[in-house]
């Protein structure tokens, strides 16, 4: 009897129980879901899932995160760049000074040293003879080492030249006259020779006197010739 009342369960009963099992279980997750659903729009997220808001909500965290992390390392790098300026500025002002007081006193220095190159080249100019007349001077100084003497032979010579004319032509003192038209000569050109060419001996500018007073018309020879 027991074997017949197993095999005659009504199938039908037993798949309408399974049937409500798996009803209920689903009602069950739906009203889960339903609450989940509304728990998020509440928290204004809208009709998100719940996977993706919290996709959203960790990517947003992340966003965060880097923004904080941009933000600080911006500003460490703006108080290096703020450190690094302060010394910078601090050289930049104080080395203009000693450059221009090094300037300034260079320029001064050469300032001098150009006067005191233009004076000595100065001087110089007012020295030079020419080679030819250096030389002529210094073989005549090395020839008549006794410039009065060789003077006064040159001028008792030219005296006598004209004495002897002088006397041919009825002049009884040619020597005052010669004498005196060569002192007369020296003293007009000793100062203009000394002004063009400073810095020689008396007895070079005798010479280039008597010289040039070979040819001057001042002088009486040249006269009577």
């Amino acid at each position: 009897m027991p074997k017949k009342k197993d095999w005659g369960e009504n199938s039908k009963a037993v798949d309408a129980r399974e049937k409500k099992k798996d009803a209920k279980k689903s009602a069950q997750v739906q009203e889960s879901r339903a609450k989940e659903d509304a728990y998020w729009e509440e928290a204004g997220e809208g009709s998100k899932s719940k996977a993706q808001a919290k996709r959203d909500e960790l990517a947003k965290q992340r966003e965060d995160a880097a923004q904080k992390k941009a933000e600080a390392k911006a500003l460490a790098a703006a108080e290096e760049e703020e450190l690094a300026k302060k010394p910078k500025a601090a050289k930049v002002n104080l080395a203009p000074k000693v450059t221009a007081n090094q300037l300034a006193q260079q320029k001064e220095s050469e300032q001098q040293h150009q006067a005191s190159a233009a004076q000595e080249a100065a001087k110089a100019r007012k020295r030079m003879v020419s080679e030819e007349q250096y030389s002529q001077l210094v073989e005549g100084e090395n020839l008549n080492r006794d410039d009065d003497a060789v003077e006064a032979r040159s001028v008792t010579a030219a005296i006598s030249a004209l004495k002897l004319d002088e006397q041919s032509a009825g002049d009884a003192h040619p020597e005052r006259r010669m004498k005196a038209a060569f002192a007369a000569y020296t003293d007009a050109e000793m100062p203009r020779l000394r002004l063009d060419k400073p810095g020689l001996k008396l007895s070079q500018y005798k010479d280039l006197i008597w010289k040039s007073w070979q040819k001057s018309p001042s002088n009486p020879l040249n006269q009577q010739a």
